[in-house]
């Protein structure tokens, strides 16, 4: 997620009927429909969208979810894990809980893509197995989940995890209804190559993204800072992530970008090594479509498939920053034919908290490479290895 393309989100709000409850959730736990048997919450938990995806894809859905609530005093009142048909933007989820107390409600989606975590010293390294641990009426999971890291997988398809925590104020009687959201412990790469070169293919024989971490929390670590404060403004940063998300539906723009703010003030683990490079292989890339009468209709040559990764949330400090300040992640690309690669860092892309979505568009002609990440600007090559950066050049 980007603000505007960093850390952006579109919020599917969807209206919470009791028909729909009941046959999404069957009436779990006894739950009347006006809370005469205590408290009753009516839970609608929806994946976080990113401004530019027109779809999501099947693997950034839920294909499972787990909802552990825990009472005012920490320990476990309920911990509930739904095997989803299909994948799914959007579950609801219908409880009975004890009147009159807040609850913290965990989220996590897709924990079976998550084979292996750290943080436990006992046999419970399996993510199911440690949910499974925690029983009604258990205590310390909060802690537990807290310190839980792990090195993500997102090979092959496997479905990306996502959580979240949320505090409810259950009143002495009556019916709690909200819409939740899980966030996607991943950030997301997409790479359009444009050939503007006539009359030839141009073969990438690989591109790397270098800077990004190996291990993440399995819950975000956002710190409660002076600096977080300012940029919240009051909200959680699931609230503010909201915020971000709608302005930059209305005007993604480098200005609306910088008017949102960086989220920057997060942790990795400890033993997380910042210092990795992600290399994608060969993408051979078309030739242009010329239209020499009437040039409006000419169109760049792309490649038959877009390279769509994802890697973890990460923090790559730029040169002289203090911590948690401005971060710089570098783009090296591979040409065909060429004897020296063309590097640069991606322009003003300044922060990869989890659930970015970078949008790098990289433009081929017979004079220059140009790398723009949208929309925040973009860096020129030429054939020669120079470099020649245009800094937060806006895009209107």
């Amino acid at each position: 997620m980007r603000p505007n393309i960093i850390q952006s989100i579109v919020f599917c709000l969807a209206t919470l009927a009791l028909s729909f409850m009941m046959v999404a959730c069957g009436g779990q736990d006894g739950a009347s429909s006006d809370g005469s048997k205590g408290g009753v919450l009516y839970l609608n938990i929806a994946s976080m969208r990113q401004t530019r995806a027109a779809a999501l894809s099947v693997n950034e859905e839920m294909h499972s979810l787990r909802v552990v609530v825990l009472r005012s005093n920490g320990t476990v009142e309920h911990n509930r894990f739904y095997a989803l048909e299909g994948a799914r933007e959007e579950f609801g989820v219908l409880l009975n809980v004890a009147p009159d107390e807040t609850k913290k409600i965990f989220l996590f989606a897709n924990e079976e893509s998550v084979a292996v975590v750290e943080g436990v010293q006992d046999d419970r390294r399996s993510l199911t197995r440690f949910f499974e641990s925690y029983t009604a009426g258990s205590s310390g999971f909060e802690d537990a989940v807290t310190g839980l890291y792990f090195a993500p997988d997102y090979s092959d398809g496997k479905p990306i995890p996502m959580s979240s925590m949320y505090e409810i104020a259950v009143p002495a009687r009556g019916v709690v209804r909200q819409t939740l959201y899980v966030v996607r412990v991943a950030t997301k790469f997409t790479v359009n190559f444009n050939n503007w070169r006539q009359g030839e293919d141009v073969t990438v024989s690989s591109f790397s993204i270098s800077g990004h971490a190996d291990r993440n929390f399995l819950m975000a670590h956002v710190n409660d800072s002076e600096q977080n404060r300012l940029l919240f403004k009051g909200k959680t940063w699931i609230e503010w992530l909201k915020e971000v998300s709608d302005a930059s539906s209305e005007n993604d723009s480098y200005a609306t970008t910088e008017a949102a703010g960086w989220l920057k003030d997060y942790d990795l683990p400890e033993q997380a090594n910042s210092g990795l490079t992600y290399t994608h292989g060969t993408v051979t890339v078309g030739r242009p479509h010329v239209d020499i009468d009437y040039p409006d209709n000419s169109r760049p040559g792309v490649a038959d498939e877009t390279p769509v990764f994802y890697l973890p949330e990460s923090m790559n400090l730029k040169a002289g920053e203090a911590a948690y300040g401005e971060q710089e992640y570098t783009m090296t690309i591979n040409i065909a034919g060429k004897k020296d690669p063309f590097v640069c860092p991606l322009p003003n892309l300044k922060s990869l908290f989890r659930n970015t979505s970078v949008v790098v568009d990289v433009s081929m002609n017979n004079r220059e490479i140009v790398v723009d990440v949208i929309p925040y600007g973009e860096v020129k090559l030429d054939p020669v290895f120079g470099l020649d950066v245009e800094k937060n050049k806006e895009k209107n």
